[in-house]
């Protein structure tokens, strides 16, 4: 008799959960939302032309090593597969993921020299040296 009473909630399990499986599969069954779809949030590309730019092309920055003076924009393109960022190591700019061809921009605001990596290849460096502004 015990048996048998599991057996029954197993055939009653199984039951339910394919009844809950074919009705979600309804070709009736339609969405009543009226909120919109949330995007996934993309890395800020800005259209301010840039004084110089950064290809960031088989798991390298070219060039590694940049100067430019306060007030002038790097831009930073990933012509890879893979998606890369341009992150200073000490927190002054960082791009978030870049995918293939996006682009990303940075203004330099303070004179100093800031070693960046890719915070998805950490093997991947460069260094920005910012320069005072010549008059």
């Amino acid at each position: 008799m015990k048996y048998i009473s599991y057996f029954f909630i197993a055939i009653a399990s199984a039951f339910l959960v394919i009844l809950l499986s074919l009705s979600s599969c309804s070709p009736n069954h339609k969405a009543t939302t009226n909120q919109p779809m949330a995007m996934k949030e993309q890395p800020q590309t800005s259209q301010q032309t840039a004084d110089t730019t950064v290809k960031i092309r088989n798991f390298k920055f070219e060039p590694a090593n940049l100067a430019i003076a306060v007030g002038k924009t790097v831009q930073f393109i990933n012509v890879d597969e893979e998606p890369h960022t341009a992150t200073a190591t000490d927190g002054t700019f960082n791009s978030k993921a870049l995918d293939t061809n996006q682009t990303w921009n940075y203004t330099a605001t303070k004179p100093g020299t800031y070693p960046y990596i890719c915070s998805v290849h950490p093997f991947m460096k460069g260094t920005l040296t910012v320069t005072q502004q010549k008059n």
